[in-house]
């Protein structure tokens, strides 16, 4: 049954050419934008984060710009709807005002732009109450945006009839004249910010020029499947494609203008699980807004499809930093195309705009003199990443509640996890012993294990063992001894890697090793390889024996070992390669790493190891806003806190030293990341108890750094892996039980 607007004085309708039996309609009183603005900025607060957004553009030229912000993050019950225009062609936007504010504990969410066929305006929204579990789409309506002041009505409810629905791209009208709104909902009352495995995707349709709309479909996708939009092909079928954690966009059609939709399935479109924009041109053509030969959320790229979407060419290359995200666009009437999206949400908060033509992206390259990247028209401004008010320890106690165990109950010793996610699984290894707490090289009982969790519940799968001392492979065998510090990359669509050392201590030369892991068959490979290490001596096994050699050759006095070379860093990709920190713990050595195309060969950047009285092993190493290395290292010496060093190019390293920010370190392996623009840098501080204080502090430009979490823990937290993932943070951290080492499980969780 036909939900109806509640009928205010306000908004007529006109009669249009795509408008069956046009009547006079009515929607919510109006009010006037100046006051409302004026209204709502005095109820602004200093926005620390913002994104997500949409553009549109009225018949005489002005450009509406919307997103949103509020609270420390998304979601969360102060986000809030903010807009902006531009009068002079995008060359200048005025000051966002705050246009759609949360109520109660209703966040306002996910704006997005659109003018419909009658010239009206509307801002479409999402509102939702996690505790009232109240989760639907409304609106705002502009009847004139382009009068001098443009009016808009008051909100309303669209009136879906599901208990949990949102909404995040455009409508599409039909060429029969239908307004079809694409849509994720469920048919269960959901007290959560989202229905995750429960979210079904479908459509709103409206044939009355959006009086009133009726939900239509229920498809089946992967848990994190949303935001899907709608294209009208040529032969009248309707082409959905859906946004889906698992790598790929997936896709239905229906052949009944929405009503019934076949079985949604993987398209072969890579996307790196993030919101794409798709739009038929006015040549007819299909453009698609998309993640292309990405490395996370980077290179977005506008491609061209001349065939209704089968095949896409290679595209004009957009902006291909990190951290992009979140394309909504439009096409003026003289074929001029404008890209709005977001970058590094939590840091900058940089809202851009990019310009180009049909032909710019036939060609893959600037053809009209038109194109315009990059372009920002609004950034943060506050210098604080946190909101007024924040805890750092309330904000880990929260995140400490939340935690599982993952490592089985026969493990009672496990220590060092590294992980991947991949879709709605997070895939975690880790050194593990069922004799006793803690973890020793000269352990040959120390193995390596798989644990399996679905994200959504926090549910443990599957455990499935890796390796382990003596085990017998195709091609190889493993030596007697702890198979130890194991990492963990993802190879390809199919295939996660896994690197290890294996060793006895005094016995020979410890060997690192990697074996595959197929995501689909959910096994590791019956064969196993040796990884080596590229040294100006040459391509060598990757012994401790080759790495000491090659950090002689660089000025090295300390000691050789014949064990504890370790990939001890998480993997990171900078300009286009996948960069880690290799050590030597016995020997008290570091160099950055590059891993080679095919994954197998590490070879050394460059050693830093000054000064080599301070023992400095387990770095973490990032990139810096300037280009510029920094590692932070563990001081196993003097007073054990952590040392900085830097370097231009990799090569060459400044003697590490210890800053202000990390005045009360102690020796444990820190934690180096940059996760929605923002630098993370985990700490270990010193405290009576073992390894049971750790700090994380966030910077923009990793000079000025503000609290963000401050563990204590009676269960010891030491060697956490942080790594995003589907717009959240998930943590991996060591933790114990009665042991006063605190070794004794694995615990996961969300940190943001």
């Amino acid at each position: 049954m036909k939900k109806q607007l509640p009928k205010n004085v306000g908004v007529e309708f006109a009669n249009d050419r795509c408008v069956k039996d046009a009547d006079t309609t009515v929607f919510p009183e109006t009010k006037d934008s100046a006051d409302l603005f004026h209204e709502n900025t005095m109820c602004q607060k200093p926005r620390i984060w913002q994104g997500i957004p949409g553009i549109e553009k009225t018949a005489k030229g002005r450009l509406f710009v919307t997103w949103f912000s509020g609270g420390a993050k998304e979601p969360e019950p102060e986000n809030t709807i903010y807009l902006c225009t531009s009068d002079d062609g995008g060359q200048t936007f005025t000051e966002p005002a705050a246009v759609v504010l949360p109520t109660g504990r209703a966040r306002a969410f996910d704006p997005t732009l659109w003018i419909d066929p009658l010239g009206k305006l509307w801002l479409i929204f999402n509102r939702g109450d996690e505790t009232t579990g109240v989760h639907g789409v409304h609106a705002r309506i502009c009847a004139e945006p382009d009068a001098a002041v443009p009016v808009w009505g008051e909100e309303f409810s669209l009136g879906l009839e599901a208990p949990y629905s949102f909404r995040m791209n455009k409508p599409t009208v039909l060429s029969s004249g239908e307004w079809v709104m694409p849509l994720t909902h469920c048919n269960e009352k959901i007290l959560a910010w989202f229905a995750e495995k429960k979210q079904r995707q479908g459509v709103a349709i409206s044939e009355d020029q959006g009086k009133s709309w009726i939900l239509h479909g229920s498809l089946d996708a992967p848990a994190w499947a949303l935001e899907n939009m709608i294209i009208e092909r040529r032969n009248g079928l309707l082409w959905m494609l859906i946004r889906a954690g698992g790598g790929f966009l997936w896709e239905s059609e229906s052949t009944d203008r929405g009503c019934i939709w076949s079985e949604a399935a993987p398209t072969t479109i890579a996307n790196p699980g993030s919101r794409f924009f798709i739009r038929r041109l006015r040549s007819g053509n299909l453009l698609l807004v998309n993640h292309y030969k990405f490395e996370g959320r980077s290179h977005l790229t506008a491609q061209l499809s001349t065939d209704e979407g089968h095949t896409w060419n290679e595209g004009l290359l957009l902006d291909e930093r990190t951290g992009v995200s979140y394309p909504d666009g439009i096409e003026d009437t003289d074929g001029l195309i404008r890209i709005v999206y977001d970058r590094n949400r939590g840091c900058e908060g940089n809202i851009l705009t990019a310009s180009f033509t049909e032909e710019d992206v036939a060609a893959g390259a600037e053809v009209s003199g038109k194109v315009i990247r990059k372009q920002v028209i609004n950034t943060l401004k506050n210098t604080t990443l946190l909101e007024s008010g924040w805890d750092p320890k309330t904000a880990a106690d929260h995140v400490l509640e939340g935690l599982v165990r993952v490592t089985g109950p026969e493990v009672l010793g496990a220590h060092d996890a590294e992980f991947v996610c991949v879709g709605n699984h997070a895939f975690i290894v880790t050194m593990a012993n069922d004799e006793r707490p803690g973890e020793h090289p000269a352990w040959p009982f120390v193995y390596i294990t798989m644990s399996m969790v679905h994200l959504p519940t926090l549910t443990v799968e599957k455990r499935i063992p890796m390796v382990r001392s003596g085990q017998v492979f195709e091609n190889a065998t493993l030596p007697a001894g702890a198979c130890f510090v194991p990492r963990i990359l993802r190879k390809d669509e199919q295939t996660l890697r896994c690197y290890f050392s294996s060793g006895q201590p005094g016995e020979g030369q410890t060997q690192t090793w990697f074996i595959d892991f197929d995501l689909e068959k959910l096994a590791f490979s019956t064969s196993i390889h040796r990884a080596m290490l590229k040294t100006r001596a040459g391509v060598l096994p990757m012994q401790p024996r080759h790495f000491f050699d090659d950090a002689v050759a660089h000025g090295f006095k300390g000691n050789p070992s014949d064990h504890a070379l370790y990939i001890i860093d998480s993997f990171k990709v900078h300009d286009g390669k996948t960069c880690v920190g290799i050590n030597n713990f016995d020997s008290g050595h570091n160099a950055l790493a590059v891993l080679n195309e095919n994954l197998d060969t590490f070879e050394i950047v460059g050693h830093f190891t000054e000064p080599q009285g301070m023992f400095l092993t387990e770095s973490a190493i990032n990139r810096m806003p300037d280009g510029t290395w920094m590692a932070i290292c563990r001081q196993d010496a003097g007073d054990r806190n952590y040392a900085f060093a830097t370097s231009k190019d990799g090569i060459l390293w400044t003697p590490a030293e210890s800053r202000a920010h990390v005045p009360n370190g102690t020796n444990s392996k820190p934690v180096f990341e940059r996760l929605r623009g923002a630098y993370y840098l985990g700490w270990q501080e010193a405290s009576d108890a073992f390894r049971c204080v750790f700090n994380i502090d966030i910077s923009r430009d990793g000079k000025t750094w503000e609290r963000k979490y401050h563990f204590e823990s009676e269960k010891s937290f030491q060697y956490p892996s942080i790594h995003e993932h589907n717009g959240c943070i998930w943590l991996t951290v060591t933790q114990g039980g009665s042991d006063p080492g605190g070794k004794e499980m694995i615990m996961f969780g969300k940190l943001e």
